[in-house]
């Protein structure tokens, strides 16, 4: 049972990506060969190399340079940036995006006019343009920066005390150790938290819509929405699935066959971390003007809002989308966590390749973006409904029933769950299922009686994490919810893109941004707890 159970639910995941592959095989539409013909697909794929460029190089700026500092640098607040250095992950990034809002009619406005009145209309567009991709790339990294920071801080925090010490006493200071030490040792860690970065910004949907940026995502939807047509949605889905495939093979070749050692003798960084006034100003600085940018600024911005919209919008009106959030939230999440929990225990039991290649199949979903799953899930039901002559699938799945969105949210986030689940099951050593077999439990039994106690820890985590990224999700939620359910980040958008009405969507997006702090605080007391121990 184990085994059919964990293929079947390869199957269910793996089957709607393959029809996304198969499709890009056919003969292609009309609509398509325009899209190809006049450029469109270039622009797209320019937008995404350029927001996936600036945003690894600034994010990867941000996160490395906040963990250097919390992990060798002793200033005031350092324990309480070590923690408030991750909330900015709890704002998904099209909240982050309208936050800034002010910086379009501020900054931007007046920019412009002084650059048509010097240089003319058509400088104007042009700047207007690289002004856009700039505040996009800024506002993106302030979002995505805390996977790379989280990353860093693990591998630096890996780093003998010796290492460090032995490079200041051949003459070089913290920062230059950082180069010829630090990075290179943690270079793995580091490589690891880009690569969820860039796999972030091939998901991102509501902030380039914001900022007008034509990505492939942006494209998916066009094609899809505006002009109807399936074949062209699907194709760019498959260019979109070759970029992700680039940079997951970018990320293995920067990898390489290097391997990296870390004395262990010395477990802490620094014997006694180093305390001067430049030094420390500089650090303090440095975290300090990260989290005000990242963290602070938006969720004044947020506040300031609400303050207007909390006299427009009715209580009941609210009291929807927040249950319809942590109901599809909770659901979601631990579907995801018996299917995770059913895999990782069935890749125990039968430890062949077969069952690591299904449970590695599994993990794909997370590197796809949203609008890829949303169309995968699509293309496949409304194939199955044509086999079926029958659109009564359909119906289940995507209207009368979130059914159809849970899923997808199982192709999308099974990464985040089976991981942890994996590594918990790792520690466990295998001479307690020897010694549960000589007492005569069967794998069941072993299962609930040994397995499921120990992995606690891993599961309450993985719960979290998927928590909090079910919260944020957009591209999928807006397009697979049944009408019935209305979440918080559909109604932030809504209410902010659609309506543009930012007083009253500010009151749905300080609950997300609120509910993803609560969800990070937590999962940080986790990480440190068996360090305590």
């Amino acid at each position: 049972m184990w085994w059919i159970g964990a293929t079947f639910i390869a199957l269910l995941i793996a089957v709607p990506l393959a029809v996304v592959v198969v499709t890009l095989f056919e003969a292609p539409s009309d609509v398509w060969r325009e899209v190809v013909g006049y450029g469109v697909l270039g622009t797209y794929v320019k937008g995404t190399l350029i927001m996936l460029l600036g945003t690894g190089l600034l994010a990867s700026v941000f996160g490395i340079g906040a963990a250097w500092a919390v992990t060798v640098w002793e200033f005031p607040g350092r324990r309480f940036f070590s923690l408030a250095l991750m909330f900015p992950m709890a704002i998904p990034t099209y909240v982050e995006a309208y936050a800034y809002d002010f910086a379009k009619y501020e900054l931007r406005d007046p920019l412009m006019l002084w650059i048509r009145e010097r240089f003319g209309a058509e400088a104007m567009s042009d700047a207007n343009g690289i002004f856009n991709y700039v505040l996009a790339i800024f506002v993106m990294a302030l979002v995505l920066y805390p996977y790379i920071y989280i990353a860093a801080r693990i591998g630096f925090a890996e780093i003998s005390g010796a290492y460090i010490e032995n490079s200041r006493l051949l003459g070089r200071s913290l920062w230059r150790s950082l180069f010829s030490v630090g990075l290179p040792l943690a270079r793995p860690a580091i490589i690891g938290g880009l690569l969820l970065v860039l796999l972030e910004v091939m998901n991102e949907y509501g902030a380039m819509l914001h900022y007008g940026i034509e990505t492939l995502t942006i494209g998916i939807f066009n094609q899809w929405y505006d002009w109807k047509d399936t074949d062209s949605a699907i194709r760019l889905a498959g260019v979109a699935m070759l970029v992700v495939f680039a940079i997951i093979v970018a990320e293995m070749v920067l990898r390489g066959r290097s391997r990296f050692h870390a004395h262990h003798g010395a477990r802490r960084n620094l014997a006694e971390k180093p305390k001067t006034a430049f030094g420390t100003s500089m650090a303090f600085g440095f975290c300090a003007s990260l989290l005000f940018f990242a963290f602070l600024l938006p969720l004044w911005q947020l506040l300031k809002l609400a303050r207007y919209g909390i006299e427009k919008v009715q209580v009941g009106e609210l009291l929807q989308p927040v249950f319809g959030s942590l109901s599809m939230a909770v659901l979601a999440g631990l579907v995801i966590l018996i299917a995770a929990l059913f895999l990782a225990y069935a890749a125990r039991i039968f430890p062949g390749l077969a069952m690591q290649l299904l449970s590695k199949m599994c993990m794909l979903g997370y590197a796809l973006p949203g609008a890829v799953v949303v169309i995968a899930m699509l293309s496949s039901v409304a194939a199955i409904s044509g086999l079926m002559a029958d659109d009564a699938l359909t119906t289940i799945l995507f209207t009368a029933t979130p059914i159809g969105l849970v899923m997808a949210y199982a192709v999308r986030f099974m990464t985040p769950a089976l991981a942890p689940l994996e590594a918990g099951m790792a520690g466990i050593h295998r001479s307690m299922d020897e010694a549960s077999r000589i007492l005569g439990r069967s794998s069941w039994g072993s299962f609930f009686r040994i397995h499921l106690p120990l992995l606690r820890l891993p599961l309450l985590g993985a719960l979290i994490v998927l928590f909090v990224d079910i919260l944020k999700e957009l591209p999928l939620t807006l397009v697979l919810s049944p009408p019935n359910v209305e979440t918080l980040a559909t109604q932030t958008f809504g209410l902010m893109h659609k309506e543009e009405r930012l007083a009253e969507g500010s009151l749905p997006a300080l609950i997300l941004v609120l509910s993803g702090c609560a969800g990070v605080i937590i999962l940080h007391r986790l990480i440190r707890r068996p360090l305590r121990a």
